[in-house]
């Protein structure tokens, strides 16, 4: 092989690197043996009593905004105060308070009238949650089911003009009963949830949509099938109506409803047609819940005086669902508690194990060490995000943050160990301590992904992500203390407490390594379905306050960074399209193809700044 040479300020910069490196993962064996003698100290039984408390019934699933997220919010404290943990939240107290969006309320001028015929409210019709407050009266469209679907070669709005129009459609999707459909038959596309035929009706210039249940299923009663709709402010009147009113408005217009639904079964050719001489009057009066929640932050002050103003976060979720919403993998059972015991009653009793436990050996950790709980994950990532965005310590002191969710199922040893690929040192260092924890560790670089570590990941911050994997009970009232495997989570534990020792005591601050956001797999980038589509680029941060979709971060050499966007930007327009929301945006996305070159606009700095972004395959 030929030899290269590289001038001498190179040579040096790579041997200063590669010492550092080195030097880091310099820690004495005495050390070591520190760190494995402690986590002997883990109580499986302490572990299981703060499971157990967590997730009992009378937690009523922790939802955001309720009044059982406040208690465990008291009880997490409490367990720091007991331990000598210092606050470290706001105004020297152990909370860091912030709001969210915990959904709708319904108020009294919602209407609906077709010509002079008023429907009754809860009787005939009912606003969707992600409705916003408007008033309106307009000519009428039939547009079919509502789909645009360019992959599948169908679109309900070819041929008719919704500007300026309320859009009547039919909920589901066309041959839902043909399991040979270019649809999906019994299950169901993207393209026929509520949200996503808003939104394209809302793309095709449409004032307000009205949704009837299809002649497949009964004369469902409104209200059920919007319950647990999104509740982000969609900004189009949105009605979930009863059929037969609208059977005769389309009866009106010489049309039959259950031949038109035939026909469409039967050949997938749009139906849509205008409703002359008709007018749809909408009122709808959607509010937004705003409530205050708590991330609980508690900090244990490093015993180095050279290194205590550096962090190690040591982090877990403490929201769930409450008695079920728009998350819950058991629709049927809504109303019912879901009690989130491994998801994460779990990771916040490990979070409460691992502060008792470093309290008890604070002497021997140089970094300080930050524990938090963060409320409203459930909902976006929002307490994470909130605090990164909102630091009760210096964000550039934070070397590391280690998140714990879902760590209460381990089965045969089985476990997953995320971001390893976030600092140069973390694989090495996890299998030379798991020699001796003995779990069976399946490993990613990426430290992106549904959890709290994203928005450190995404501040440039190298993350360790533990987690048990997915299970049965997974987002259903059946997540329950009673399956929850304490050895499998000492384990767990015993692995993240030597893994924060050793970042707190390394000579060195670990370093940040850049990993390649994964991309979703399948479909090959090019297909238009909502919420899919091609490869863009960016990491969107969940705040719910944002009128667009803030860039929490953008991935290193994506189509957006290509372009030159960059953290910080904000998503106004996407192709000649407003973007208000998460949803606009991915819906947008999804109408496109590997290799458009999409007009987007973001505001930097209170300005706005239009690029050319060429999407790419997701690989």
């Amino acid at each position: 092989m030929e030899k290269r040479h590289y001038p001498v300020a190179i040579v040096l910069a790579a041997v200063v690197v590669s010492c550092s490196l080195y030097l880091n993962s310099l820690v004495t064996p005495a050390q070591t043996r520190e760190a494995s003698a402690a986590v002997a100290g883990l109580s499986a039984d302490r572990y299981m009593n703060h499971v157990t408390y967590l997730s009992r019934d009378e937690m009523k699933g922790r939802a955001s905004g309720s009044a059982e997220l406040e208690q465990a919010a008291d009880y997490i404290a409490s367990q720091f105060r007991v331990w000598g943990l210092r606050p470290a939240g706001n105004n020297e107290t152990f909370f860091q308070n912030f709001e969210v969006t915990t959904g709708t309320e319904i108020g009294t001028k919602n209407e609906l009238a077709i010509g002079e015929r008023n429907l009754r409210i809860d009787a005939d019709f009912v606003p969707i949650p992600f409705s916003n407050t408007a008033e309106l009266d307009g000519p009428a469209v039939f547009a079919g089911y509502g789909i645009t679907a360019p992959e599948l070669s169908y679109d309900d709005y070819s041929g008719i003009d919704a500007t300026g129009k309320v859009v009547v459609v039919l909920r589901h999707e066309p041959q839902e009963s043909d399991a040979n459909s270019k649809f999906s038959g019994t299950n169901f596309t993207q393209h026929a949830t509520f949200i996503n035929k808003a939104i394209n009706a809302k793309r095709h210039g449409a004032t307000g949509i009205v949704f009837v249940t299809d002649l497949n299923h009964g004369n469902e009663e409104v209200g059920p099938a919007t319950k647990g709709a999104e509740s982000e402010n969609l900004g189009l009147p949105s009605i979930h109506a009863r059929r037969d009113p609208f059977v005769q408005l389309i009866a009106g217009a010489g049309k039959d409803l259950a031949t038109i639904q035939k026909q469409i079964d039967m050949d997938l050719k749009p139906q849509s047609f205008d409703l002359p001489a008709t007018r749809i009057r909408i009122a709808t009066e959607v509010t937004r819940v705003r409530k205050t929640v708590k991330n609980v932050v508690a900090a244990i002050t490093g015993s180095d005086p050279a290194l205590a103003n550096e962090w190690v976060v040591v982090g877990a979720h403490y929201d769930h669902l409450g008695l079920g919403d728009r998350n819950s993998l058991a629709p049927s059972q809504a109303g019912q508690i879901h009690h989130g015991a491994d998801d994460n009653a779990s990771g916040t009793s490990g979070v409460l194990e691992l502060a008792r436990l470093a309290a008890q050996n604070r002497q021997t950790l140089k970094r300080s060490v930050l524990f938090m709980t963060f409320a409203a994950e459930e909902i976006g990532l929002l307490g994470s995000s909130y605090f990164v965005n909102n630091p009760t310590i210096p964000q550039a002191n934070i070397v590391a943050m280690i998140n714990l969710d879902m760590i209460g199922r381990v089965s045969n040893d089985r476990a997953f160990l995320g971001g390893v690929g976030t600092s140069p040192n973390f694989r090495s260092w996890a299998e030379e301590f798991n020699r001796t924890v003995g779990l069976n560790l399946d490993y990613s670089d990426s430290g992106y992904g549904g959890s709290d570590h994203m928005s450190f990941s995404s501040k440039k911050i190298p993350v360790l992500f533990f987690f048990s994997g997915l299970h049965a009970d997974y987002h259903k009232p059946s997540d329950t203390f009673d399956k929850i495997s304490a050895p499998g989570a000492m384990k767990m534990l015993s692995l993240a407490y030597m893994m924060m020792d050793r970042i707190a005591n390394g000579p060195e601050r670990i370093q940040y390594t850049e990993v390649q956001r994964p991309q979703p797999s399948g479909g090959g980038g090019g297909g238009g379905a909502p919420g899919y589509g091609p490869f863009f680029g960016s990491v969107p941060d969940f705040r719910d306050e944002n009128n667009g979709v803030l860039f929490a971060d953008v991935t290193a050499n994506s189509p957006a960074a290509k372009a030159g966007l960059k953290a910080g930007d904000l998503l106004v327009e996407f192709d000649g399209k407003p973007i208000q929301n998460l949803y606009d945006f991915t819906y947008a996305l999804g109408t496109k193809m590997v290799g458009d070159v999409v007009p987007v606009v973001v505001k930097r700095d209170g300005q706005n700044m239009k690029v050319n972004v060429t999407l790419e395959a997701r690989r």
